[in-house]
């Protein structure tokens, strides 16, 4: 990364700054300003809400498409590199704990059913990154999941039992994917090449696969990429060194990178529930898209 770029991220908002100190530098800052900022302080109220928060899980209130609402609110604290402690809401962690089954699956209302691994891999995920990662909860789920892997290598939510001659769906891949791969003994899992596979044929073949495609939507910078988007595929991958290997996703992050003017990303795509971020809005660069793939450029180099 150039030191303006570097220079510039560093001048954005304490959330920012941490981001990158603690990802990019591998430094562990001072969280006290982020807790003060107003735009994450907003996040962490919002997720106490009973309309929209975590509480209003269990009513079926908060649907996982949504933005503005549990499930992305937790994902952004997540990838700023907050955890429960910091914000001081383990018991929120505990309330979505309580949605999982005996059988070590999650079912979450209002149509998260025990199969629907890519809907309840969300909010598993980001419990693993803010400090549950070795929750022996997050284990047995995660080997459920692991026990119900398609044919292919992959998950597809309506089939579960049995193996089906179905091609498995670039959502549950993704979302499971991002789950798995905030642990090393999955990044090096050959068991994951499939469902890894699927995703960079996605990207080289175009093909609309049960219900998702890569149009303008999937290729426009949007963050968060709720319902299926470029910047978090490869944000996803860059987990693995497999896919990191392979020419589709050069292909992918190539693309991507073509659309740095000096170094720095503007949004294509936003959305109003975060409109106190730059991500959400489109008339000048956004330093957490810069941040995000620069994020993915250290991954890469990393994994050699």
């Amino acid at each position: 990364m150039e030191k303006k770029v570097l220079d510039w991220l560093l001048e954005g908002p304490a959330w920012l700054k941490y981001a990158v100190e603690l990802q990019l530098f591998d430094i562990k800052p001072d969280v006290r300003p982020v807790l003060k900022d107003s735009a994450i302080k907003g996040l962490i109220l919002r997720l106490q809400d009973s309309n929209v928060g975590i509480p209003a899980l269990k009513s079926g209130k908060v649907h996982y498409t949504e933005t503005g609402k549990a499930y992305w609110d937790l994902f952004i604290l997540a990838d700023v590199g907050l955890t429960f402690e910091d914000i001081r809401l383990s018991s929120l962690a505990e309330d979505i704990f309580r949605f999982q089954q005996p059988d070590s699956s999650f079912v979450i209302p209002p149509n998260v059913r025990d199969n629907y691994f890519c809907m309840s891999a969300i909010l598993i995920s980001s419990l693993a990154r803010m400090g549950y990662r070795d929750d022996p909860r997050i284990d047995k789920y995660i080997r459920l999941a692991m026990n119900s892997q398609s044919r292919d290598g992959g998950w597809y939510c309506y089939y579960y039992g049995y193996e089906p001659d179905v091609d498995s769906c670039p959502m549950d891949n993704l979302n499971l994917l991002m789950l798995l791969g905030q642990y090393e003994k999955y990044r090096q899992n050959p068991k994951l090449n499939g469902a890894i596979d699927l995703l960079l044929d996605h990207w080289e073949n175009r093909m609309h696969l049960h219900g998702f495609g890569i149009g303008r939507r999937f290729s426009s910078l949007q963050y968060p990429a709720v319902k299926y988007g470029i910047l978090r595929v490869l944000d996803v991958l860059s987990l693995f060194s497999y896919a990191v290997d392979s020419r589709s996703f050069w292909s992918m992050f190539d693309f991507v990178k073509r659309k740095a003017v000096d170094g720095r990303y503007t949004a294509e795509m936003t959305d109003n529930a975060y409109a106190d971020f730059d991500f959400a809005q489109k008339q000048q660069p956004s330093r957490w898209l810069t941040f995000l793939i620069n994020r993915i450029e250290k991954r890469v180099e990393e994994a050699g």
